[in-house]
């Protein structure tokens, strides 16, 4: 346990499935065998290698969380499958690799940094090329009152901009999230997806500030987007948000600072990355991707933030994940059946 008590807390239930290590076969029907109620799995090719992948759920509130790592694969979603599902729509970012094909019967193609809006009754055939895709799946009854039959596949720029930052920091933030935390964080994704998709609040949506609460949330946002920088100062965070740097003062004069928010967002993010299961990168590593000046004052900082050095951090993370993470392929689907 860590001298603040939160090291060893289980988070979220979870489920957690990887094929790595696995022969081919076997790899291939877990992994077939996870994505069965929502698609038919498939090699490219005839001679292409089996798909396999790595996959973490979490449920967040009636909302559902996952992240994939795939393979390169061909994905199908036939009329069986859409009459068979519940109704719900995913909102995935590509955080790397690609999908080519047809939704709905359009053409889709989304790279890294796209954002999709696909409802779980829309016919679907396309191939994935060895990507890493989160998405958040909400349902229907979420989203009363807009018109999504009218609203395309993918999102403008600007809209698709902010979900692939809300996205990434609702990701990043679930390994250390609390079960009584869910319902606040899925009700505040619903309205901020509302508000993204409603077109009578296009200018709160195009202009960024009102949508993610004023000049403070603003400049939250780009403190997070620009986390690895070692430049990230008072003087780049104002030129960002295009104000003066009095003006920037003056909103972190009840707190703590601009540099201390700073500091404390980096160590955030180096303590939510150790809770992934999914991340593999070493300390050090880390401590360098987050622009710390070295990993002697990286982990200084960290303890005296979180009572333990961050070695325990993960390990006890990892304990508390298992504990609290059972599942099998039959709780992921019965999380999407239940939105």
């Amino acid at each position: 346990m860590c001298a603040d008590g939160t090291a060893a807390e289980a988070g979220l239930p979870h489920f957690f499935l990887t094929t790595s290590g696995l022969p081919p076969g076997e790899a291939f029907e877990r992994w077939r065998t996870l994505l069965a109620p929502m698609y038919d799995v498939r090699p490219t090719t005839s001679s292409a290698p089996l798909p396999f992948g790595t996959n973490i759920t979490y449920p967040i509130d009636d909302l559902v969380a996952q992240r994939s790592l795939l393979s390169t694969q061909r994905l199908q979603r036939d009329r069986r499958r859409v009459d068979a599902g519940p109704d719900h729509y995913m909102v995935q970012l590509y955080r790397s690799g690609r999908f080519q094909g047809t939704v709905a019967g359009k053409p889709v193609s989304a790279s890294p940094g796209t954002v999709t809006f696909i409802g779980r009754r829309h016919l679907l055939d396309g191939t994935l090329d060895r990507t890493d895709v989160v998405g958040i799946a909400v349902p229907c009854t979420r989203l009363h009152g807009l018109t999504l039959e009218k609203h395309g596949l993918l999102f403008d720029v600007d809209r698709n901009r902010l979900l692939a930052a809300r996205i990434q920091e609702i990701y990043h933030h679930l390994p250390t999230t609390r079960a009584d935390e869910a319902p606040g964080l899925a009700d505040a994704f619903v309205v901020f997806l509302h508000r993204l998709l409603d077109a009578s609040q296009a200018a709160d949506v195009l202009e960024g500030q009102e949508l993610d609460g004023g000049l403070m949330a603003l400049a939250k946002t780009i403190v997070r987007a620009n986390l690895s920088r070692p430049d990230l100062s008072p003087e780049f965070l104002a030129q960002e948000m295009r104000v003066s740097r009095a003006t920037l003062y003056r909103l972190f004069e009840p707190g703590e600072g601009v540099m201390n928010f700073v500091q404390g967002e980096r160590l955030k993010a180096v303590r939510d990355a150790l809770s992934d299961p999914l991340e593999t990168r070493t300390i050090s590593r880390l401590a360098e991707v987050f622009a710390f000046r070295s990993i002697a004052h990286f982990s200084r900082s960290f303890r005296s933030r979180y009572g333990v050095p961050p070695q325990a951090w993960r390990r006890e993370r990892r304990v508390a994940q298992h504990i609290g993470g059972q599942g099998t392929e039959q709780h992921v689907w019965k999380w999407l059946r239940e939105t």
